[in-house]
């Protein structure tokens, strides 16, 4: 089922791994990223879904948008959270060196009952929020 679509990016349902599926299609992470992200958060709290693929794999590297998956968490989401809530980001291997080799160290951590994982390999990321 789907909850959100623009040009750049859709959010979709998928009930039988009852996990939210953010596909962000655009060349580069921009606001139209932080309106369907946010959308994204919002719908995970409305819906009470508690897991959240995000699909970034065809984006080109950040540069300086370090904290724009993680900042989002602790705006959006509540700070008691009634149940945990995973998030697994895709993103290409050389999005994957910069965030955790660059960016995790001056990132936003997500609030405790928040998971956050990031995943070179969509199999790897649904694997994860399946075993939780």
């Amino acid at each position: 089922m789907t909850l959100y679509n623009s040009p750049d990016a859709s959010l979709t349902y998928n009930s039988l791994l009852d996990t939210l599926h953010l596909s962000y299609n655009a060349a580069h992470l921009s606001g139209s990223f932080g309106e369907a992200y946010h959308r994204a958060l919002e719908e995970m709290l409305a819906q009470n879904v508690d897991k959240l693929l995000v699909d970034l794999k065809r984006n080109a590297p950040p540069t300086d948008e370090a904290d724009a998956l993680l900042q989002p968490l602790t705006s959006i989401l509540p700070g008691h959270l009634q149940r945990p809530l995973f998030i697994a980001a895709v993103v290409s291997e050389g999005q994957y060196q910069y965030q955790v080799g660059n960016s995790l160290a001056s990132a936003s951590l997500p609030p405790s009952q928040v998971e956050f994982n990031y995943f070179t390999s969509r199999r790897d990321a649904t694997q994860w929020l399946s075993e939780n």
